[in-house]
């Protein structure tokens, strides 16, 4: 998988006014079932795959599912493409007063005997990116929250020199199947892992779901992405 790379552009998705105590990121409401997630970009950040042509389009292997009144984003595939939500310039994000992510995640398949902290076995059932900023070189700042194939739950560790941090938040497929809420105080990791002030807001949030390395299959299904005040 290739290193994360995001440019900077306003944030298009409608969201719940921060005084709320909730600040809904995406929830897929206005999509169109079968087709991309209107407001989310490519890898780097600069078109958004919804515009595409259908060849294109069809590489991505994301697309919007309903249950009920519920939409939700479904990959289902091996090949590695990130979606990117884009927030950075999203003045209205107050990440002092909603330091918490919360995501819902559903998964169906994981990648056979995938470790996202080997190279060659880089695969990941669902993937959450929070990119925090970037070093001189370009190089994203950011952690990283799994869904692990084999990886146990709560390890850690770093890559890309230090500017990558992975935190398994779930693992294997005990739980498949079921939407389960995950929750972060994202303030706190860029404490734990970065040094200096904690930027006003993240740059972006991305999702990746993939396969190749391992030269099998995942199938994984996002839900809603909030912002909410600790407890």
């Amino acid at each position: 998988m290739r290193v994360v790379s995001v440019v900077l552009l306003l944030l298009l998705t409608a969201a719940a006014p921060p005084s709320t105590g909730t600040y809904v990121l995406e929830d897929f409401a206005g999509d169109t079932v079968g087709d991309l997630p209107r407001n989310w970009y490519n890898r780097d950040g600069n078109q958004r795959p919804q515009t595409y042509d259908q060849a294109l389009r069809d590489t991505y292997h994301y697309r919007i599912m309903q249950e009920g009144s519920r939409k939700f984003l479904r990959y289902d595939g091996s090949q590695a493409k990130h979606l990117t939500l884009q927030i950075g310039k999203d003045e209205s994000i107050n990440i002092r007063e909603t330091p918490i992510l919360s995501w819902d995640w559903r998964i169906h398949a994981v990648p056979d005997g995938a470790n996202e902290f080997a190279d060659a076995r880089n695969d990941v059932a669902a993937s959450v990116y929070v990119v925090w900023g970037f070093n001189l070189l370009r190089v994203p700042k950011v952690v990283r929250y799994t869904w692990s194939s084999t990886q146990p739950v709560g390890r850690t560790g770093s890559r890309n020199s230090g500017m990558q941090h992975v935190v398994v938040m779930e693992s294997g497929t005990d739980k498949a199947g079921r939407w389960i809420t995950f929750e972060r105080n994202i303030v706190e990791d860029y404490n734990r892992f970065f040094r200096g002030r904690v930027p006003e807001r993240p740059v972006a949030i991305l999702i990746l779901s993939d396969a190749d390395d391992t030269r099998s299959s995942a199938k994984a299904d996002y839900g809603r992405f909030l912002l909410k005040r600790a407890q």
